[in-house]
């Protein structure tokens, strides 16, 4: 019997990810390429159907049984509708329906970090526990969330937006038309962000020679490496990040109880620099027992974390 095998799609605003997923999560075939910059959503979803085809075409007599989408921003699963990317600058695109008229397999359109979730859950957690958050700290902050075995996605598909909590009431706009939100504070551009005022206002740092004095550089790793070398306003970026992120965090153990907290994304990999501060601020503002009881997890797949979930939630679908 044919292997049955599902086509994942992880729909970035920087980058698009497709990849031929088992029902366990292995991947047999991917494919990357940049989101084309006008991010016009027929050109978009042009250069996605052609790479699929191309992608199905290598599957041999494995048999596709669905497509699985995970998209940046507010998705509506029962329509397959993005009502809203701030990263992909799209409004009410019927994703779905459009990608149907050129790919014509069954297609189910998720919020990328519920994907990312989803993958956690059955690939890192091997459907183990019953409760997991999934938190992916990259560009933007996304979240998803695993209840009682089931992903959760609240009454309109929108659960699990952790990067749009309001951290600071009044503080800098979002592009999701909110202020102060976690993502503004957190993530690849607040940190280079702040990293460069710093500089700007004076402050000596060793980020500015392992930029060779090129501030368009600047990027987390570089912060990071400044970190790992004992640079007072790398540690201190990092350490703010993590504190940040952490009280989010803590109010999310206290209201969802979970067993794990996944961290997936670029920003996950900087490990203690990180997790130190973001489990110190969780003990310190969670309740006892749920703080003691919830795992940090650094996820193990990675940049591929998209589109396995996409394709297992599409798995899901044709069961």
């Amino acid at each position: 019997m044919p292997k049955k095998l599902t086509l994942g799609i992880d729909l970035g605003g920087t980058g698009i990810k497709l990849g031929l997923i088992t029902h366990t999560g292995e991947i047999i075939n991917s494919f990357r390429f940049s989101t084309p910059s006008k991010r016009d959503a027929k050109e978009v979803i042009n250069q996605i159907a052609g790479h699929a085809r191309e992608l199905i075409g290598t599957a041999g007599n494995a048999k596709i049984s669905g497509i699985g989408i995970g998209a940046a921003g507010d998705v509506a699963p029962e329509t397959g509708v993005v009502r809203i990317s701030p990263n992909l600058g799209w409004h009410n695109v019927p994703l779905k329906a459009l990608l149907s008229r050129r790919l014509k397999y069954p297609i189910v359109v998720e919020n990328d970090a519920n994907a990312a979730a989803w993958a956690a859950y059955v690939v890192q957690a091997r459907r183990k526990i019953r409760h997991l958050l999934c938190v992916t700290v990259g560009t933007g902050i996304g979240g998803g969330i695993v209840l009682n075995g089931k992903l959760y996605r609240g009454a309109t598909g929108t659960a699990g937006e952790i990067g749009h909590m309001t951290l600071f009431p009044e503080g800098h706009p979002c592009n999701c038309g909110n202020r102060g939100c976690l993502e503004r504070y957190i993530g690849v551009k607040a940190m280079v962000q702040e990293a460069k005022q710093a500089i700007a206002s004076g402050k000596t740092s060793l980020i500015t020679k392992l930029c060779e004095g090129d501030h368009s550089k600047i990027d987390p790793l570089l912060i990071e490496q400044a970190a790992s070398q004992g640079d007072a306003l790398a540690i201190h970026i990092w350490e703010q990040a993590g504190e940040r992120l952490g009280i989010a965090l803590a109010s999310l153990v206290n209201i969802l109880n979970p067993e794990w907290i996944v961290l997936a994304g670029g920003l996950s990999r900087a490990g203690n620099l990180l997790l130190t501060p973001l489990k110190r601020t969780i003990k310190k503002r969670s309740f006892p027992v749920p703080a003691s009881t919830v795992r940090i997890v650094i996820s193990d797949l990675d940049q591929d974390l998209g589109i396995v979930g996409a394709g297992l939630v599409a798995h899901e679908m044709s069961a």
